[in-house]
C-alpha cells in the first residue's frame, strides 16, 4: 500500500483524519486518530498545546462546533511506512448529513450585493463579504484521493487539504493563512480583492480604488484586533500582489515576536476570526445579516483549520477554495467582498473565478 492508497483506506473506513499539503512544499502529512469520535472543543492555549488537526467553523452553533484531531498516527510521504496499524482500524460507519440546497440565481444572487450596497451608503455596513454554493450532484467519495493529488500539483503555493472529522467531510485549496506560530514568532495576513492571474494583475498600481480599500479594511481591522490585546510592536509588510493558482490577490503580513502575545494565543485568535476577509465590518451586524440572508449555512467555509504543535508549528489558514463532500454530491463555497463600489456582476464573475479553483480540478478527474 503506498502513502496515497492510505489517504483512501482512510476514506474507506470513514476515520478521522486530515491529509494535508503545506505551500511551498512537495511532502503530504497524514494524520490519523485512533479512535472513532472526534473531540468537540474550545478554543484556548491549552488545546493549542496538543498536537493534532483543528477544523473550525465560521460560526459555532448546535449543529457546528470546532473539532480536534489527535495525531495518533503521523505519516509523511516521503517517508517509508508500511501503514499496518491504520489497516488493523476497524471502519466507521457513515453518518447522516443534513444538507440543505440554498443554490441561488445570478439574479438573485445581484440583488443582494445591491441591498447590501444600498445599506452600505445608509451606513449600516463598511463591507459586507457574500457567499454563495455550487452543487455537483454526483458521487466522487472513491475517487476524493485522485482530486486531492491534483489539487496539490495544481496549487503549489496553497495550503492543500482532504479531512474527515465527525461527518464533515472537506477539501480545499486556501491561499490564506489566518494565524501561524513557531517557538519564536506568531504572523497573520491580510488577504482581500480578486483577479485572474496575469502579468498585469501583478502590478499593484493597475489595481482599482475599490479593490484597494478592499484590503486595507481587513488590515485596518486586524490592526484594531491586535491592539485590543495591547500589541502594538509588529512588523507589517504590503500591501503587495500574491499569485494563488490561477488568481492574484492583494495581501499584506504582519509578524510579531511570540512573547508580546503573553499566552493570550487562543483569545487573539478567537478576535481575529472571522476577518472582514470573510465576513465584514463591523463583524457583529454583518454577520447577523449573513446569517439571516443567504440561502446556505456556511458550515466550516471561511471557518479555519491546520496543524497543531506538529513539527512544533501551528498552521491555521481560511477554509477557501473549498468543498464539502457528501455521499451523493459536492458542494463547492465561494465569495465576494461588497463594498460601495461593488458592481454586482463583477462580484458575480469573482465568484465564477474562485469557483473554477475547485471545478478545472474536478473536471480533470
Amino acid at each position: 500500500m503506498d502513502f496515497f492508497q492510505a489517504i483512501q483506506l482512510c476514506i474507506d473506513k470513514n476515520l478521522q483524519f486530515a491529509a494535508y499539503r503545506l505551500p511551498h512544499n512537495d511532502a503530504v502529512r497524514l494524520v490519523v486518530q485512533k479512535t472513532t469520535s472526534v473531540e468537540s472543543c474550545e478554543i484556548n492555549d491549552k488545546l493549542l498545546s496538543r498536537k493534532g488537526f483543528l477544523l473550525a467553523p465560521f460560526t459555532l452553533s448546535k449543529t457546528d462546533c470546532s473539532l480536534f484531531i489527535h495525531a495518533d498516527f503521523d505519516y509523511i510521504s516521503a517517508d517509508y511506512t508500511d501503514f499496518k496499524e491504520l489497516e488493523l482500524l476497524q471502519p466507521v460507519p457513515l453518518q447522516q448529513t443534513d444538507f440543505s440546497n440554498g443554490v441561488v440565481a445570478r439574479k438573485d444572487f445581484m440583488l443582494q450585493v445591491e441591498n447590501i450596497k444600498s445599506q452600505i451608503c445608509e451606513g449600516r455596513f463598511e463591507k459586507v463579504v457574500l457567499s454563495r454554493i455550487k452543487v455537483i450532484e454526483r458521487s466522487y467519495r472513491h475517487r476524493l484521493t485522485e482530486i486531492f493529488q491534483v489539487l496539490t500539483a495544481s496549487y503549489s503555493n496553497a495550503f492543500v487539504y482532504l479531512v474527515n472529522a465527525g461527518s464533515q467531510l472537506w477539501m480545499g485549496a486556501t491561499p490564506e493563512p489566518l494565524m501561524c506560530s513557531n517557538k519564536t514568532e506568531l504572523s497573520t495576513v491580510s488577504l482581500a480583492a480578486t483577479r485572474r492571474y496575469s502579468s498585469e494583475n501583478l502590478n499593484l498600481h493597475n489595481w482599482s480604488t475599490k479593490e484597494r480599500v478592499e484590503q486595507e479594511l481587513v488590515t485596518s481591522y486586524i490592526q484594531k484586533a491586535l491592539n485590543k490585546f495591547r500589541i502594538t510592536s509588529y512588523s507589517k509588510v504590503g500591501p503587495y500582489t500574491k499569485k494563488a493558482g490561477n488568481l492574484v490577490h492583494l495581501r499584506t503580513d504582519f509578524t510579531l515576536d511570540l512573547h508580546v502575545v503573553n499566552g493570550q494565543i487562543g483569545n487573539v485568535l478567537s478576535e481575529l476570526h472571522p476577518t472582514s476577509a470573510v465576513c465584514g465590518i463591523p463583524k457583529e451586524e454583518a454577520m447577523s445579516y449573513l446569517l439571516r440572508t443567504e440561502k446556505h449555512n456556511r458550515r466550516y467555509y471561511s471557518g479555519y483549520l491546520g496543524p497543531v504543535n506538529i513539527e512544533e508549528r501551528m498552521l491555521l489558514y481560511v477554509n477557501l477554495r473549498c468543498m464539502q463532500i457528501l455521499p451523493d454530491r459536492l458542494v463547492l463555497y465561494v465569495g465576494a467582498g461588497i463594498t460601495s463600489d461593488s458592481v454586482a456582476s463583477d462580484e458575480w464573475d469573482e465568484t465564477e473565478i474562485k469557483a473554477d479553483t475547485l471545478l478545472s480540478v474536478i473536471h480533470k478527474i
